[in-house]
């Protein structure tokens, strides 16, 4: 009887050693388990911090490449700024691609409503720049301001000289005076104009650029009908200055009417507009959506909520 106590005492002291091991191993699996499961969600939370922290890199890298590509003072730089602008942007496309794949699994609605923000504000932008980054190359107002800088200064430097021959040899000085302040009539219209090209160039809105053409064309009558009169004033042997200088003025008037165009088109300006009001603006608010996940991910990977 005694020896069946012992041997039920026994078996009893095995199974609760059994039981004691079962419960260790338990306990171990699963320690392990949640273990292995908080690393795999420390990675996904890194690698979407990567991701994030890259996409406000490139966002930052692309602003300012566009503005680079504005403020260029040539086709060749803006082009190449413009260029670099896009590559920014298409890796901020690339990563945005990767960041909704991990999100789409996130338990946090948080961070799905961020994700879907950033989205919205980055089509946006993106909207914008096709058309700015195109524009942006154009360089118009840049150009219309080298043509009258250029070409435009030095054929007016022409026609002055030739006017200036003009009455050298004229007889009697009362006549020679008289076609002097002709042709200093000339020359401040044609100054005139030059000034009103700059504005032109600068101007904004529309309804000024055709004001400021308004009093090009006035300027323009004045040195046409000053030219006139010299033509009919001027002796055989002067006649040569007259006939260039009518010829520089002409093309002088063509590269303004070319001026003008480009001016109209204001691609400079208005690229300059977009890129410091609407597109800023959008810009902004997708920085905002990437700090604010950068902040949401990061109180998931502390509290250990993926």
């Amino acid at each position: 009887m005694k020896e069946d106590e012992n041997k039920a005492g026994k078996s009893i002291g095995l199974m609760w050693a059994a039981s004691l091991v079962a419960t260790a191993l338990i306990t171990l699996f699963t320690t392990l388990y949640f273990q292995n499961a908080s690393l795999m969600n420390d990675a996904g939370s890194f690698k979407k911090l990567t991701l994030l922290a890259d996409m406000r890199v490139n966002l930052l890298r692309s602003v300012e490449k566009e503005k680079s590509a504005v403020m260029a003072m040539n086709d060749e730089d803006s082009a190449g700024f413009a260029e670099q602008s896009k590559a920014a942007s298409r890796a901020v496309a690339r990563d945005l691609k990767k960041l909704e794949a991990i999100s789409s699994e996130s338990v946090s609605d948080k961070e799905k409503e961020l994700v879907g923000k950033f989205r919205k504000s980055w089509e946006e932008v993106q909207h914008i720049d096709t058309g700015l980054l195109e524009s942006v190359m154009q360089n118009t107002n840049v150009k219309a301001v080298s043509l009258s800088n250029t070409i435009g200064t030095e054929l007016m430097h022409k026609i002055d000289d030739n006017l200036a021959k003009l009455t050298v040899k004229v007889t009697p000085p009362a006549r020679r005076m008289q076609m002097d302040n002709i042709a200093k009539d000339a020359r401040l219209a044609m100054r005139n104009i030059a000034i009103f090209q700059t504005r032109h160039i600068d101007a904004a809105a529309e309804s000024d650029k055709k004001k400021l053409e308004a009093s090009i064309r006035t300027e323009q009558e004045k040195v046409n009908a000053a030219l006139k009169t010299l033509d009919k004033m001027t002796g055989r042997k002067s006649r040569v200055y007259i006939r260039e200088a009518l010829t520089d003025y002409g093309e002088f008037m063509r590269v303004n009417d070319e001026i003008v165009r480009l001016s109209k088109l204001n691609t400079n300006r208005n690229t300059a507009a977009l890129s410091l009001g609407k597109k800023r603006m959008a810009e902004t608010e997708c920085d905002r959506a990437l700090e604010a996940l950068q902040k949401e991910v990061a109180g998931q990977k502390s509290s250990g909520k993926h």
